[in-house]
């Protein structure tokens, strides 16, 4: 099933969508719950999707992307997502947030000397949550002081996608009081002060390398200072626009994986002299699953097209993180209920699926938020 249920893909968008699906099919699928299990990142893989030129899709090609737009990584992302959640993850954040916040806000230097190591392979990551700072970001209290040529950043940041492996970071710190004075500022692996440790036995992501990360006199240039001082909340909030489409894709590909699995287990399993396939019950949760999928797509689609298309669709995008973040935790819940029994063990992916989605609810702004933002929208304008 195509994401643009309703949109004729181009025939580069077509071979796009296939390189991806083949990809994640061959090369994802079979390792992925061995690697859940043993919350192991495949590096090795990770290096062939680059080559492939699956990390950086809408980065420019003079910067080692492909050049392409929002709706073409949404192909991409779809199709590896049901491949390997954790995966999925770890290209959005490095190529996405990392990758992307540098290529809009940073200095050219930045941009030439970083941004092509991501599309290259090398994992990024972007650390804004602190435990005391969640969905109220302005309330963070990791602290960048400015001393001379440098700044000297302590705190720690708490929930790091690839925590633990990446080569350079966005930060997020503050400069000076209230949200006007939070900046961000670009971490290297080697910078001496910095410290992350893992977060172990995660509900889900488990090969992802969720860290928390520890800021002591961290000391570093005064030229990793990405933009403005003071400019760091509105950069993020800019980042995540394309970022939450990009997860909507996500929740689609992972939604769409877990009932194709669902459907195949009822097809062979039989109760009653009969595939469970066959019972009224099953059948009415598959075709709500498959409802779910498909307007959680056409929402997928229609914020991506406006977003390339140079809209500023604030509402329609968090309408899509929402919708699609929750409508795959049902269709993931209605995968485990479908496998019965054999849902609840590790031998089928339906668990693996059910617990990596449950992160999306919560990432990138919990589902409340963005009722909130909805809500702000129809009320505020």
């Amino acid at each position: 099933m195509s994401i643009a249920t309703h949109t004729e893909l181009t025939e580069q968008e077509t071979a796009l969508q296939a390189e991806a699906r083949d990809f994640a099919q061959q090369k994802l699928t079979p390792g992925a719950l061995d690697r859940d299990r043993e919350g192991m990142f495949p590096t090795d893989l990770y290096k062939k999707a680059a080559e492939a030129g699956f990390i950086g899709v809408k980065i420019p090609e003079s910067l080692g992307g492909r050049g392409l737009g929002l709706f073409d990584e949404c192909l991409v992302m779809e199709e590896l997502a049901g491949g390997d959640p954790s995966f999925a993850l770890t290209i959005s954040v490095s190529a996405g947030l990392c990758g992307g916040h540098l290529l809009h806000h940073g200095s050219d230097a930045q941009k030439e000397s970083r941004i092509r190591p991501i599309t290259k392979g090398a994992i990024g990551a972007w650390a804004i949550t602190e435990r005391v700072a969640g969905s109220h970001a302005a309330a963070l209290e990791c602290e960048a002081r400015r001393e001379g040529g440098a700044y000297i950043i302590n705190g720690a940041k708490m929930f790091v996608t690839q925590g633990m492996d990446f080569e350079d970071m966005v930060i997020f710190a503050r400069t000076a009081e209230g949200k006007e004075g939070i900046s961000a500022f670009l971490i290297h692996k080697d910078d001496v002060g910095r410290r992350s440790v893992p977060l172990e036995q995660t509900l889900g992501m488990r090969s992802a390398g969720t860290a928390e990360i520890f800021f002591e006199s961290c000391e570093i240039p005064a030229e990793r200072l990405i933009g403005e001082e003071g400019a760091g909340l509105r950069q993020a909030m800019q980042v995540l626009k394309d970022g939450r489409v990009v997860l909507s894709a996500m929740c689609v590909g992972i939604a769409q994986a877990s009932l194709e699995a669902a459907a195949s287990h009822a097809k062979k399993r039989e109760a009653f002299g009969k595939p469970v396939s066959d019972f009224a019950g099953l059948r009415g949760m598959m075709a709500e699953s498959a409802i779910d999928i498909v307007t959680s797509r056409e929402m997928v689609v229609a914020a991506a097209k406006t977003r390339d298309a140079g809209g500023d669709n604030k509402e329609e995008v968090a309408m899509a993180k929402l919708f699609a973040s929750e409508a795959c935790l049902r269709v993931c819940d209605r995968g485990i209920q479908i496998h019965g029994g054999y849902g609840y063990i590790a031998e089928t992916p339906a668990g693996m699926f059910w617990r990596d989605a449950r992160v999306f609810t919560l990432g990138e702004g919990t589902s409340e938020v963005h009722r909130n933002l909805v809500c702000r929208y129809l009320f505020d304008s």
